[in-house]
């Protein structure tokens, strides 16, 4: 399968590009000059035609390129949204059979603004902040271009990737010079954004390959074992809840210093687990298994 990936030269799409270029031909498109193993194209995205011309014989495009948080509204529309729609239309125009859009959970809100925990794909979409607008009208598009073109779309509602020192591009972890505090702390945060870059290509191949799963959403981001029947109690005395799926995390995380710190949202991967087939190669109690095995080690 041939992939086109937009953002490579970004945080996110730099880690990407390797770990699917594992399995795909890939190629990596950013405005910004690029040196990889894997081929690169640099063109504007805000370009219809520089954007045609990278798409053509591509089998999936991968659509990460996004201005995060700016001022600059007129900058926010056009990378979020013009861009996008030339994506889409370069998809349609060159036969490309599948579109992967990167949106993000802040298309519903931040967190504290949806009516209920966990918050899943069916949540009323009410952003707050220019950057969900824009990756929603991205969402809207793609739904567009899969009902009135044939495309099919996939939304991967994003939690975001934050590096953290200790992975590995292989998914091991280097225990000797991990950022131990913040390795935990990912897991213990709302945000549940995904560090290991493993994560990453798993869960973007799968929406990239996947038959079956034309026009749906699905939230990425770290698994967690959470319901609704935790929300209050993660916000008030999250150590107990923690103990509750995670027996003796919490004294672990007191020897270690790292404190528990208050849940007040989290969102259901069930969909992205039962339907997509995606669940990150390592949750809380994997991640300490891992740090006593290696513990145990020394």
């Amino acid at each position: 399968m041939k992939i086109l990936i937009t953002g490579t030269a970004g945080v996110v799409g730099s880690r990407l590009l390797p770990q699917l270029a594992q399995r795909f031909d890939v190629t990596g498109l950013d405005i910004q000059a690029q040196t990889s193993p894997s081929p690169t194209i640099q063109a504007d995205l805000t370009d219809y035609q520089q954007v045609k011309a990278a798409a053509k014989g591509m089998d999936t495009i991968i659509h990460m390129a996004a201005l995060l948080c700016k001022p600059d509204q007129d900058l926010s529309i056009d990378l979020n949204v013009k861009a996008t729609a030339n994506v889409l239309q370069a998809a349609v125009d060159n036969g490309v059979k599948r579109v992967v859009y990167c949106s993000t959970v802040w298309a519903t809100g931040h967190g504290a603004t949806e009516p209920y925990l966990p918050i899943d794909e069916e949540a009323p979409c009410e952003p707050i902040c220019m950057y969900g607008v824009t990756k929603l009208m991205g969402e809207h598009m793609a739904e567009w271009y899969r009902r009135m073109h044939g495309l099919e779309t996939v939304v991967i509602r994003f939690c975001g990737f934050h590096p953290v020192q200790g992975y590995n591009d292989d998914g091991t972890i280097d225990w000797e010079n991990a950022d131990i505090p913040g390795l935990f702390g990912r897991y213990l945060n709302p945000g549940q954004k995904l560090m290991n870059p493993v994560d990453l290509g798993t869960a973007f191949g799968l929406a990239a390959e996947k038959p079956g799963i034309s026009g749906q959403r699905f939230i990425v981001g770290v698994s967690a074992p959470f319901s609704a029947d935790d929300a209050s109690a993660l916000r008030s005395i999250p150590d107990t809840i923690v103990e509750r799926y995670y027996p003796g995390i919490p004294a672990l995380l007191g020897e270690l210093g790292i404190p528990i710190p208050p849940i007040p949202h989290f969102y259901s991967h069930e969909k992205a687990r039962s339907v997509l087939g995606f669940r990150s190669a390592h949750n809380l109690g994997d991640l300490a298994r891992l740090y006593r095995e290696w513990r145990s080690e020394q």
